[in-house]
């Protein structure tokens, strides 16, 4: 019986010590894209599912620009990526006023104009962007993210052709 217990108890530690290295379920982001009026709208949606706060970094899920190249998008059929032309910022390392608190069972939602910030091909185009998102489960661990399962979606746009400078 001492046998079975202490197993028991092992099994159970090693179970507890491979959960704490896989990124934690419940926590999911979905990615949604419209294009209309010449522009085109990210919006990435974080659902919190567990019985703890996740934080999410600002820059990323609050910002209504990038500041980096945050998506990889394509244009449907192609592997060659829609290059990122938009403003890159270098940072210094986060910290914990950096990032917003996402309750249990919380749902965050963030929309990003990111017209100017890819070089999308003039005329009407399928694109496939993606994102794949993390989060930190304790502001005293920023370095330690946990990553969340990619995003994507496949969205129509139509760029206009912009005249040549003079």
């Amino acid at each position: 019986m001492k046998r079975s217990v202490a197993g028991i108890l092992m099994l159970m530690a090693l179970g507890l010590a491979y959960a704490k290295d896989k990124p934690m379920s419940g926590v999911s982001e979905k990615v949604s894209v419209a294009s209309r009026g010449g522009k085109v709208l990210v919006t990435l949606t974080v659902s919190n599912k567990t019985r703890q706060p996740i934080y999410l970094w600002k820059v990323t899920y609050q910002s209504r620009q990038l500041f980096g190249p945050d998506f990889d998008i394509s244009v449907v059929g192609s592997a060659a990526p829609v290059n990122y032309i938009g403003p890159v910022v270098k940072r210094a390392p986060p910290q914990p006023d950096d990032y917003l608190k996402v309750e249990p069972n919380g749902v965050h939602r963030n929309t990003i104009d990111i017209t100017r910030a890819y070089d999308f091909q003039p005329g009407k185009q399928r694109y496939r962007l993606s994102h794949t998102g993390s989060y930190v489960l304790d502001l005293q661990q920023l370095d330690n993210p946990e990553t969340m399962k990619p995003a994507s979606t496949v969205f129509t746009h139509t760029q206009v052709a912009q005249p040549a400078e003079q």
